[in-house]
């Protein structure tokens, strides 16, 4: 029996890569993009009491603790062929750095619009409080979780124009959301709409959809 992978394993992965398509069809060949998985370093003080003082409802325990050993990450960052942007498909924010990047979501915010403009607002502008701390390629789709109410410790993904419903949420727990990024990370950049992005020799950006993770690629190039 093959042992389960945790999402902390991907970042011991010798050459990890995706496999990436223009669209969907099953008769198009896939191009092998390596990439790289960041982990970030423990957390200092000044950091963890910042993370303590959002984190009061026991629901968010697994969100603490996950802060405190690593102060956020970069996964599938591209990092060859050279033409291709290097910036992670997916980025935990570090701790310091969470309120001026969640202030981008709030009210008069640069990227408010993406949830003010849609049916998420009902979600968003209660009584219930929030952050954003995740960003999803170079946005504006992130990654929240809430801190009070009955949403408390659920990940909700913030998208301006979202495939699916963004009133339900992708995991109840942080624990179980890096669950689900372990299962198939192809199929959770997917789901975000994080797309790899080339640039063309036209001068203008591709994006590439991810349509399986490799954690050893057949290409061995130094980055």
């Amino acid at each position: 029996m093959v042992e389960k992978r945790t999402f902390l394993d991907f970042f011991n992965d010798p050459s990890p890569a995706l496999n990436v398509k223009f669209s969907n069809v099953a008769e198009e060949e896939s191009r092998e993009v390596l990439v790289k998985n960041i982990l970030g370093s423990p957390i200092d003080k000044k950091g963890k009491k910042y993370i303590e003082s959002i984190c009061k409802d026991v629901r968010l325990n697994d969100f603490f603790e996950f802060y405190t050993t690593h102060d956020g990450f970069e996964f599938c960052k591209p990092v060859y062929p050279d033409n291709y942007l290097k910036t992670p498909l997916f980025k935990l924010i570090s701790s310091l750095n969470i309120s001026n990047f969640n202030k981008q979501y709030i009210k008069g915010g640069k990227w408010a619009w993406s949830i003010d403009l849609n049916k998420s607002k009902t979600l968003y502008r209660g009584n219930d409080t929030w952050v954003a701390f995740a960003e999803i390629g170079q946005g504006p789709a992130c990654l929240t979780i809430f801190l009070t109410g009955e949403n408390a410790g659920c990940i909700y993904l913030v998208a301006p124009q979202p495939a699916f419903n963004i009133l339900k949420p992708i995991a109840k727990t942080f624990n179980l959301f890096l669950d689900r990024v372990a299962k198939d990370p192809a199929a959770f950049l997917r789901l975000v709409r994080s797309y790899v992005v080339m640039q063309g020799t036209d001068g203008q950006n591709y994006g590439l959809i991810p349509v399986e993770y490799l954690s050893n690629s057949n290409e061995q190039k130094i980055v």
